[in-house]
């Protein structure tokens, strides 16, 4: 799940909905499907290049380059790759005062 809390609420729950389809073709059972149809379920989300790129930066921070296809997926539906390395590092910082 991804926790934006300075999104609008609309922006929040576009973000998990998000999550779970770029997961479900990134990673999951629907991996395999064709990469048309995997960016265009993305896209039915969301066509946003920040929320994408949000998106894109939680599965930056997997350590074990688990979600490099689900990067690649938002990657290929516009995420803004910018946004993605920012939030990612965001994420880093706040996973290392937690640990």
């Amino acid at each position: 799940m991804v926790d934006v809390p300075s999104l609008p609420q609309r922006q929040r729950l576009l973000l998990a909905e998000l999550s779970g389809v770029a997961r479900r073709y990134g990673t999951d059972g629907m991996r395999d499907a064709p990469r048309e149809a995997a960016v265009a379920a993305v896209r039915a989300v969301t066509d946003d290049p920040v929320l994408l790129g949000v998106q894109a930066g939680v599965a930056l921070v997997d350590p074990h380059g688990i979600h490099g296809p689900t990067v690649a997926l938002l990657q290929a539906a516009g995420a803004d790759m910018t946004v993605a390395e920012q939030h990612a590092a965001e994420v880093r910082e706040r996973l290392s005062r937690v640990l």
